[in-house]
């Protein structure tokens, strides 16, 4: 169901702009929403630790707005922020009675990224990402800190100032953590990202 917004956002902008001559700029400031889901949410410790529980992915959504800053016609500065909403399944030790249960928690994402674009259609995502975290009530750890973004994507701009994208990713959350924990759980992502920009420099 919280795909619905946005598909309905892609087919709106096709059947409006698929009849009009092709003739976006490019090299131009862009703003447009984004949806991430699709993928897993794994949870993962750079040091194992004995009697501890486990964790399997459940699932995520991420809805975003982007913003797109050209350096130049193949180099982009890719930012904006995200809001995020996680469920995992913790599996309780084997010592421990009791059956696996699900635990929810909320980011707030501020990506500090590259796009690197090539081949007219595809591009390149790298960067950082400013995880911020707005859980009220969790079993997770704090995800606070400073994680990193990788991707690739495919682009296809309209003639009415309008693009859509799809942008498969991995994105590791906390790799700095300002949680406190002195072995903090951190977040591996992976997922689609699909999105809708629109030129604002277009006249």
């Amino acid at each position: 169901m919280k795909t619905i917004p946005i598909l309905i956002s892609l087919v709106f902008i096709s059947n409006l702009c698929l009849s009009q001559e092709s003739n976006n700029d490019k090299g131009s400031n862009r703003i447009g929403i984004t949806y991430s889901s699709f993928g897993k949410n794994d949870l993962m410790q750079f040091q194992s630790l004995e009697g501890s529980a486990s964790y399997d992915s459940d699932n995520f959504f991420t809805l975003g707005l982007s913003y797109l800053h050209p350096f130049n016609e193949w180099l982009d500065l890719e930012t904006g922020i995200e809001y995020s909403e996680h469920s995992v399944i913790i599996n309780l030790p084997p010592n421990i009675d009791g059956e696996s249960y699900k635990s929810d928690f909320s980011i707030i994402n501020i990506p500090i990224a590259v796009r690197v674009n090539f081949l007219k259609y595809l591009f390149l995502n790298g960067g950082l990402v400013i995880d911020i975290d707005v859980s009220k009530e969790s079993e997770i750890d704090s995800q606070a800190g400073i994680g990193g973004l990788l991707g690739l994507g495919v682009n296809y701009d309209f003639g009415c100032g309008a693009s859509v994208f799809v942008n498969p990713y991995i994105k590791a959350h906390s790799l700095i953590s300002f949680s406190g924990e002195n072995y903090p759980q951190r977040l591996m992502e992976t997922g689609i990202r699909i999105g809708v920009t629109y030129n604002l420099d277009r006249k």
